[in-house]
């Protein structure tokens, strides 16, 4: 597969997760901390699709970092959407909208790790 096709595939990977985290941010508000439990699989399931579109399969996947990445990732948006938890409305669009952010910083990160290797600084690190 070209690099172009394989950017494709990954861009599209990570755009229908992007939507289904939202879908399930917003229907799971109500619940707090809910939708960052039902998000880890959901975000495994995205890192292994963008690594078999990069030709890595689950094991030879660097899960080390791609795992703090998410496990730092839903920690910092659980502590922002605690603020919004009982507005009904807010919650759902906050939810919704931290969801689709954290899945589009995630899935970059995690094709940046698969295609450049692990030396790739975190999505929540400071770069030089």
């Amino acid at each position: 597969m070209s690099d172009e096709a394989t950017a494709a595939e990954v861009k599209s990977v990570v755009f229908r997760t992007s939507v289904f985290s939202a879908a399930l941010g917003a229907v799971l508000s109500p619940i707090p901390f809910a939708d960052e439990l039902v998000l880890v699989p959901v975000y495994g399931v995205m890192v292994a699709r963008i690594g078999r579109a990069r030709g890595l399969d689950l094991a030879g996947l660097p899960w080390k970092p791609l795992v703090t990445a998410i496990t730092a990732g839903l920690a910092a948006r659980g502590a922002f959407n605690v603020a919004f938890a009982f507005i009904p409305g807010v919650a759902a669009v906050s939810n919704a909208i931290t969801a689709a952010v954290l899945t589009q910083t995630l899935g970059r990160y995690a094709d940046a790790v698969c295609r450049d290797g692990v030396a790739v600084a975190g999505p929540f690190e400071a770069t030089a």
